[in-house]
């Protein structure tokens, strides 16, 4: 591949350059081509149709992994070939990559809209001349930000920057750019088109997808409409499910989103660069290009970024008010913020990591930023819900405790409307409630309206007109965006409790809000509204409605497996050949890629047992093995394997993962280090506890824990432990393969 590119760039003399994932970069003084790095749906269409005139090119490589969709989902696979056609389609005169444009890594997308302006941001894998343009309309871009309008941060580990006048990005990619354009001089409630370029190359295709839109100003009387996501971030196919049900229903109903609402979470596991990349950026990439997200940190950001100093890879992802330049009053920190849109003002707090107590400095903002508005409609958003009883407790957690014991006085104090969470991976929603600060949470004498609260049944709840302390507020935990849903318990202030995975779309017009929730399948599962009219005055109620009681259904996941990523890389492929040790103990480092297996026959102990080599599965006794353990039966219980395996960029990589059909029990270890552990206590010569396990013939998949702190570029070994839980068993069975989501 590096040989045929080479020749297409004119130049032969290129140095060997870093290992490369999907197509050859390639930068030279006076003809860069640089193409595409992901495989990406754009270019999957034309990559089927090079196929055979990439088999008959010239171009020879070693076999590359191939990127599989998920066997657990639809069943595809793009063989590692297709990567070769993804080289073709790069340089084909027909695609529409300019091939001396450097490949946009992250973006374009929108940030901190205001009446008068909006932030677009983008990354490159390479520095370029930046710029914007923009105008009314798609063929008439007649307006520009300039090079030295933008701002610009660099990917780097080194301690000095390229220039000084680059900021640093906290632990992007190395080589990585970051352009934050702020986009001035606008109309209000004003719909322009941009496009971003490298100095007179067009980087973004010409296509009327990428648009902004302004806010109204403020006090504006305009109906808006926004969504509201949560614990969303795995990139798995759920995920994809819920953000294009919403899609199919704005589509459906010709009316789109304003903007949208995160609740946090939206890149597990631990917030890394990549997961944002891979699990947010990628995920939502045609919604982020023409509607802005406004952010709120949640706990799996929080493993990586900091809100007492702004410093994270979620602060670089966004940009939002410090000085209320969108509306409300500065809060100096990018951890807690406000907006105001049209006559609706929105609050976004820091659960995670600030000091919630009503002293702090959080809760003093709150006080007056609540003070100052006159908006009629008051939102706040932020990660952990002050009710709940999904995957959290909120009357077991100190984090939900408090914001419930020492924020939800001050909101409710300020007359919010509507507060809208996350965390907790289930979907909650509240009768109109108000008052309710003890632990543990309680019904009496908090709700002020128990009915369902819809509108085309029992009708809407009802708030007096404008902003009144202690009228009521709606609760919404919308943590079903993607991961994994759970249910602990019935929370009494619950109106609405469903164990399913979706979204929710919120409206308001003049003085009426509804709500609905949508599920992955598109279905309406939750509608629920409130009207501001007039005056209003609600009796508190001692014995409001209950739902009834709830009991947990089984598990269809006993052994701690979870949802593979919806697309992936093979490292280790299928029925790939390990070393093995069958019917011994290998030494304590057998784990570690320093470790050399003895070569056959130089083994100096008379009758040892040898290391050999086979192909994935391991086992016995079920006709479905390729290495078959004819001797194991009742007379070993344990089985070692290991393969080495080559990770091209360790920093991109967003989650390692092990698929595997096993029977009974195993611990994997990566580089030496435990990374998973299914059935069993203990290792090696001193098992315990092995629980059995029957083999199914189907893959079950475990992410690798902690495995960001032990991948390394390079080389790398899995090594595997296999255990039977009885040393008679009728049957064994140890078949893994692993694969990369980058």
């Amino acid at each position: 591949i590096w040989t045929a590119v080479a020749e297409r760039s004119g130049d032969t003399a290129l140095d060997s350059p870093r290992p490369l994932r999907s197509v050859a970069e390639l930068d030279n003084r006076d003809n860069a081509v640089k193409a595409v790095s992901r495989l990406r749906s754009a270019t999957a269409v034309h990559i089927q149709g090079h196929i055979s005139q990439v088999f008959s090119s010239n171009l020879e490589s070693a076999p590359r992994p191939a990127r599989l969709r998920s066997p657990m989902t639809r069943g595809r696979i793009i063989l590692g070939v297709l990567i070769f056609s993804l080289v073709h389609v790069a340089f084909a005169s027909e695609t529409n990559v300019h091939p001396q444009n450097p490949f946009i890594a992250r973006g374009p997308y929108l940030q901190l809209a205001t009446p008068n302006s909006i932030f677009i941001v983008w990354r490159t894998e390479t520095n370029i001349q930046p710029s914007v343009r923009f105008g009314l309309s798609p063929g008439r871009l007649d307006r520009i930000v300039k090079s030295n309008e933008i701002i610009v941060r660099y990917g780097t580990t080194n301690k000095t920057l390229p220039t000084p006048r680059l900021l640093k990005l906290h632990s992007a990619p190395e080589g990585t750019w970051q352009f934050e354009a702020r986009v001035s001089g606008l109309r209000p409630d004003t719909q322009y088109y941009y496009a971003v370029y490298d100095g007179e190359h067009r980087l973004t295709p010409e296509d009327n997808s990428y648009f902004l839109r302004t806010h109204p100003i403020k006090g504006a009387r305009k109906p808006m409409r926004f969504w509201v996501v949560g614990d969303s971030g795995t990139g798995r196919e759920t995920q994809s499910a819920v953000h294009l049900a919403m899609l199919d229903q704005i589509n459906r109903q010709t009316h789109p989103l304003d903007f949208f609402i995160h609740v946090g979470d939206m890149a597990y596991s631990r917030g890394r660069d990549v997961e944002f990349q891979t699990r947010f950026f990628e995920m939502y990439e045609s919604t982020l290009r023409n509607v802005v997200c406004w952010p709120t940190m949640g706990n799996h950001e929080g493993s990586t970024s900091r809100g007492t100093n702004g410093i994270g890879p979620y602060y670089d992802a966004y940009v939002v008010p410090t000085r209320a330049e969108a509306g409300g009053v500065a809060s100096g920190l990018e951890a807690f913020y406000s907006f105001d849109y049209g006559r609706a003002h929105f609050i976004c707090l820091d659960s995670h990591d600030l000091d919630r107590r009503p002293t702090a400095l959080m809760a003093r903002w709150l006080r007056q930023d609540l003070d100052k508005t006159r908006a009629d409609w008051i939102i706040a958003f932020f990660h952990h819900p002050p009710y709940t009883k999904g995957s959290h407790d909120s009357d077991r957690e100190k984090q939900l405790i408090e914001m419930r014991a020492h924020i939800m006085p001050i909101l409710e104090g300020g007359g919010v409307d509507l507060v809208l969470t996350g965390h907790s991976h289930i979907y909650e929603r509240s009768m109109l409630m108000d008052g309710a600060y003890a632990t543990p949470t309680s019904a009496e004498y908090v709700i002020l309206d128990d009915r369902e609260g819809n509108p085309r049944a029992d009708g809407p709840y009802q708030k007096s007109a404008g902003i009144n302390p202690h009228e009521g507020a709606i609760q919404v935990v919308a943590g079903h965006g993607g991961t994994t849903i759970r249910r602990k318990g019935t929370m009494p202030v619950m109106r609405k409790i469903i164990l399913e995975h979706g979204s929710v779309i919120i409206d308001i017009e003049g003085d009426s809000l509804t709500g609905t929730m949508i599920d992955k399948y598109g279905e309406e599962r939750d509608y629920f509204g409130l009207i501001k009219r007039g005056h209003v005055v609600h009796a508190r109620i001692p014995q409001p409605w209950q739902a009834p009681e709830w009991k947990p259904p089984p598990n269809p996941r006993d052994d701690g497996s979870s949802e593979p990523p919806e697309d992936y890389i093979v490292a280790i492929p299928q029925n790939a050949a390990w070393q093995y040790l069958a019917g011994a103990h290998p030494p304590t480092n057998w784990n570690q890629l320093a470790f050399r297996v003895p070569a056959a026959g130089r083994t100096t102990v008379p009758g040892t047992v040898q290391w050999k080599t086979g192909e994935a599965g391991f086992g016995y006794g079920d006709n479905d093995d390729r290495t078959v353990l004819t001797n194991m039966q009742g007379r070993y219980s344990t089985v070692y394997i290991r393969h080495i395996f080559p990770v091209e960029h360790a920093d991109h990589v967003s989650e390692l993962g092990l698929m595997i059909n096993y029977d009974d029990a195993f611990v994997a270890y990566l580089n030496g280090k435990e990374v998973a552990r299914v059935g069993m206590k203990g290792s090696g010569r001193n098992p315990s506890d092995i629980k059995a396990h029957n083999a199914t013939g189907k893959f079950s998949y475990f992410p690798l824990k902690d495995f960001e702190k032990y991948i390394r570029t390079g080389a790398n070994v899995l090594a595997i432990e296999g255990h039977n839980a009885n040393i008679d068993s009728g049957g064994f069975t140890l078949d893994p393969f692993l694969v990369i989501e980058d």
